[in-house]
């Protein structure tokens, strides 16, 4: 009993003096047989801790796993979002089989700026190798976008690994291992499904731009642009395929082309976004808001040489959150609001695309895990969007083609009521010449000037002289409201009332009040100004009316000021009682009487009164003759004209007595 007892103690003293202390600590160890040599994720036997500093020598790491507390992956793919710390793991692998093994432990995330690999045998050899994205590709053992590291394992042999993580972007560690052939089937399988999606990408870019060659819509091109940089360009450095396919020996390029090509892809999204749902004219608020926001990226990509890639590209995350939703919002509303079909293809492209889109963006930023949905969604919405885009983009050619034969079928019948309206207008000119002097009444001892330019082709004004007795003239000038053909009737009805009036009527007054009973309550409510003047040679006497209209002017060679003769009176039309009182002026030899329509006033005003302008410039050239004065304004007119068009009919009359 006493040797028995013995036995136990010293082989449990035994025991305890030969165990050798767990490098990384509570974790059980991985047989490689466990899953035949296939690929296999080892967060179920995964331990890790984070460090503020980063960690180089692998006494020190032993060190902080030893002092420090470790946490347990308990089966969930590591995942801590955009962090600035550095992260080590540590696993056991055992070769449980006779013969050696060649095992393959690699990351499939593409975007870790250093991964340090250390195997840790158990005769004290150790194995390492640094790389990553800022590192040469050659650093990697096998050719793969992801990250990889060999190790030969002995039979019965086990090796502890641990693996350090630091990186600019977000860290998230996908940490597999299988033997070398398996890998290398991984492998084909992973570089066959992204070779399946640029191929699909690729033929639909050169798909739709062969079809803008065909139509010339500018919704293709844009929409090719944003296939070669999202898809295409940003997708090959999401995907870590920049280093394996175009620049294995330029590790910065690849790290600084990734923001680059982020802060592009965005803002290739708003010319397209713009164009396939015809925002400007959709939805003009929403398409201003498109143009405001696409400021941002634009900014974004000048800041690249000033600011950090961290902060950057977390706020390219931000970005590109908000612009998913806005852009959903905006592609329901001009699909379902406003009833444009082709953004029902955008809505639900875009949909999916936002689906897959916010899956990675927030895998990235740690909130959800890591597995083969979230590791994949992007890309296979993208792809979803791709063709659903190019759906949406037939049908838009054919809602653009009906709505380019309504435009013409509206261009044709604008087309012929211009040509009526042509017509119309033409019809209006005649009609109008028809009711102005064509001869001006000449007497003996009275010069007459007189000058009318329409605003437009016919105009609003009217005017006329007619011999009245042996030695008596009577003028009318008036300004009708209404252009075109409106106008032209009008100036008729009032040529005709003139006319009867003249039959019966010997006083300026007498004329106006009886054109006011002829054309009141039937002029279609419409009122004019008016001025009536007789001018008797032989007495030597001006007789004046007015009905609301500008006043008669009189000046000579002798005048200190210009007489401004305006006797009160209604608008001709606002009620057949109204009442027109005379005003009765001597003339004599050398006068000069200018009646005209308020538009002469637009000539000489530069910021004041026209009309006091006006009275200055006559003042100044009351020596002239009517000849000279008429030239003079006729100058004005075409100087004003050099401006621009008229807004208002110019009609005016000179008289010299002579």
């Amino acid at each position: 009993m006493k040797q028995t007892l013995i036995i136990i103690l010293l082989c449990l003293f035994h025991t305890t003096l030969g165990a050798e202390e767990k490098l990384c600590p509570n974790v059980q160890t991985f047989p490689i047989s466990t899953n035949q040599g296939k690929p296999f994720d080892v967060s179920k036997e995964l331990a890790f801790l984070a460090v503020d500093e980063p960690i180089n020598t692998f006494s020190e790491i032993i060190t902080q796993f030893k002092t420090n507390p470790v946490s347990f992956a308990n089966g969930v793919i590591p995942n801590f979002g955009n962090t600035a710390k550095q992260y080590w793991f540590c696993f056991v692998l055992h070769n449980d089989l006779n013969h050696n093994k060649r095992t393959i432990t690699f990351i499939k995330y593409p975007l870790l700026d250093e991964v340090q690999f250390y195997a840790l045998r158990e005769s004290g050899e150790i194995k390492q190798n640094i790389q990553g994205r800022r590192y040469p590709f050659q650093n990697r053992d096998k050719d793969y976008r992801g990250f990889s590291f060999a190790t030969e394992l002995l039979p019965s042999e086990t090796v502890t690994y641990f693996v350090g993580i630091k990186t600019d972007s977000s860290v998230s560690v996908p940490l597999m291992v299988a033997e070398e052939k398996h890998f290398d089937s991984y492998e084909s399988l992973d570089t066959l499904m992204q070779g399946m999606f640029f191929g699909i990408v690729g033929v639909m870019s050169l798909y739709n731009l062969f079809v803008y060659f065909m139509v010339k819509d500018k919704a293709y091109l844009f929409y090719v642009n944003y296939l070669i940089l999202a898809s295409i360009l940003f997708q090959l450095s999401l995907q870590g395929l920049l280093p394996v396919l175009f620049f294995p020996d330029s590790p910065e390029l690849v790290y600084n082309a990734h923001n680059f090509l982020y802060f592009l892809f965005l803002l290739s999204c708003f010319p397209m976004s713009i164009t396939f749902m015809n925002l400007k004219e959709n939805a003009p608020l929403l398409y201003k808001g498109f143009m405001g926001l696409s400021i941002i990226p634009m900014l974004c990509l000048a800041l690249l040489p000033f600011v950090p890639y961290r902060p950057l590209n977390q706020f390219g995350d931000s970005l590109s959150s908000f612009l998913a939703f806005y852009a959903l919002f905006v592609s329901y509303y001009v699909s379902f609001v406003k009833k444009f079909p082709p953004a029902r293809f955008y809505f639900f492209g875009y949909f999916m695309l936002i689906v897959g889109g916010l899956t990675t963006v927030l895998k990235y930023m740690g909130f959800f895990p890591v597995n083969v949905f979230t590791e994949n969604a992007f890309q296979a919405a993208m792809a979803l969007e791709v063709l659903l885009m190019a759906f949406g983009l037939g049908d838009r050619i054919s809602v653009v083609q009906k709505e380019k034969e309504r435009i013409q079928l509206k261009a044709e019948i604008n087309k012929q009521k211009l040509i009526a309206y042509g017509k119309e207008l033409k019809l209006a000119q005649k009609l109008q010449e028809s009711t102005l002097p064509q001869i001006l009444p000449k007497f003996p001892g009275l010069a007459i000037k007189t000058g009318y330019f329409p605003a437009s082709l016919v105009g609003g004004d009217f005017y006329d002289l007619t011999v009245y007795g042996k030695q008596q003239i009577c003028g009318l000038i008036a300004d009708v409201t209404g252009h075109g053909v409106p106008a032209a009737i009008e100036a008729a009805m009032l040529k005709i009332a003139y006319m009867q009036t003249l039959a019966f009527a010997n006083k300026p007054g007498k004329v106006l009040e009886n054109i006011n009973q002829a054309l009141a309550g039937n002029y279609k409510n419409q009122f004019l100004t008016a001025s009536a003047i007789f001018i008797d040679l032989e007495q030597k006497v001006l007789k004046v009316a007015n009905a609301g209209h500008p006043a008669l002017y009189k000046f000579n060679d002798l005048s200190k000021s210009i007489d401004v003769i305006r006797p009160k009176g209604k608008l001709i039309g606002y009620s057949k009682e109204g009442q027109y009182p005379e005003e009765v002026h001597t003339i004599r030899k050398g006068d000069k009487l200018l009646l005209f329509t308020d538009g002469i006033w637009d000539l000489w005003e530069n910021g004041d009164s026209g009309e006091e302008a006006l009275l200055n410039w006559l003042l100044e050239r009351k020596a002239e003759s009517v000849e000279s004065l008429y030239g003079g304004i006729d100058e004005h007119i075409r100087l004003r004209n050099k401006e621009g068009p008229a807004d208002d009919d110019i009609t005016f009359i000179l008289f010299e007595i002579s």
